[in-house]
């Protein structure tokens, strides 16, 4: 073939495309259809996680989630998380949303977030068996080593003493907690 052939087979090449292009033509066009990440979609879920021996890890209840398969990850709303350490004390946590890594077994609490820990015993009134509350913004859960932590200020509760902190962080399992720049405000009594 010769050289003014193919030209003229290139511009007439060129030409038709430019024709389908500005008809934009389905027909010619490839669909490429890519698979949704989200995996399925539930609402008022109430899950159990035990552990390697077969005991409760922690109990979860949601009003809706949203699992993603390549991320393996659960967006869920309204979230409440549940662990018992040794049996005794009950850790609540509640938030307006949370992402749980089922790789990792780590809950990212995100929004007007409250830990709750109660004393499954309550035989004696020591300050040791009144509740402990914590509010705050967002709060990282490892539920596999029942540990948390937050680096946004919270307000921490217990009986009637209160304070707030810059950071925290807890074990939940043995109720060493630590907090980063607390600020206490007292007053005098009535």
């Amino acid at each position: 073939m010769s050289t003014k052939t193919l030209f003229i087979l290139g511009l007439l090449f060129i030409i038709v495309s430019a024709y389908f292009y500005t008809q934009n033509d389905a027909r010619l066009t490839q669909v490429s259809l890519k698979p949704t990440d989200i995996d399925y979609q539930a609402e008022q879920i109430k899950a159990l996680q035990t552990t390697e021996t077969g005991s409760v890890g922690y109990q979860l209840t949601a009003a809706q989630v949203t699992h993603y398969q390549n991320a393996n990850t659960a967006v869920m709303s309204k979230p409440q998380i549940v662990i018992r350490p040794k049996n005794e004390r009950e850790v609540t946590l509640v938030a307006d949303q949370a992402q749980l890594d089922e790789n990792k077994q780590i809950a990212k609490l995100i929004g007007n977030v409250t830990l709750t820990s109660v004393p499954l015993l309550t035989q004696n009134t020591s300050m040791s068996n009144l509740p402990v509350k914590m509010i705050g913004k967002n709060f990282v859960g490892d539920l596999v080593n029942n540990t948390v932590m937050t680096n946004e200020p919270l307000t921490f509760i217990h009986g009637n003493n209160r304070f707030d902190a810059k950071q925290f962080s807890g074990d939940l399992a043995t109720g060493d907690y630590g907090f980063g720049q607390v600020s206490v405000m007292i007053q005098p009594a009535q």
